[in-house]
């Protein structure tokens, strides 16, 4: 048996073909990388943007949480005052009730 043009070694226009459609799939592996690359990017700063969208809601929530507990406690010490003027203002009606009682008495001698 004689090799021919045909055989493994040699290059034919077959070999040609076959060159050139794994070049072109090879280019258009790179095509897809660089597009996925180009997509991979864009999704990183977009993660980027939202990571700090929510530091900053974080932030926000802490602050506002913070004012709501000072709030809290200014109406706790508001409560506190107002029960303390209600005794104060129930101390002086009753001295008031007392005070027109002596003069209702007085008035009566």
């Amino acid at each position: 048996m004689k090799k021919g043009k045909d055989s493994k070694g040699s290059k034919g226009p077959d070999s040609n073909k076959k060159s050139s459609a794994l070049s072109g799939a090879i280019k258009d592996l790179n095509a897809e990388i660089q597009k996925a690359s180009k997509e991979k990017s864009t999704l990183k700063k977009n993660l980027e943007n939202i990571s700090g969208a929510i530091n900053v809601d974080r932030s926000k929530e802490t602050e506002l949480q913070e004012r709501i507990a000072k709030l809290i406690q200014r109406e706790a010490s508001l409560n506190e005052r107002k029960k303390k003027l209600e005794s104060d203002i129930d101390r002086v009606s009753e001295k008031i009730n007392k005070v027109s009682k002596i003069r209702a008495e007085m008035k009566d001698i």
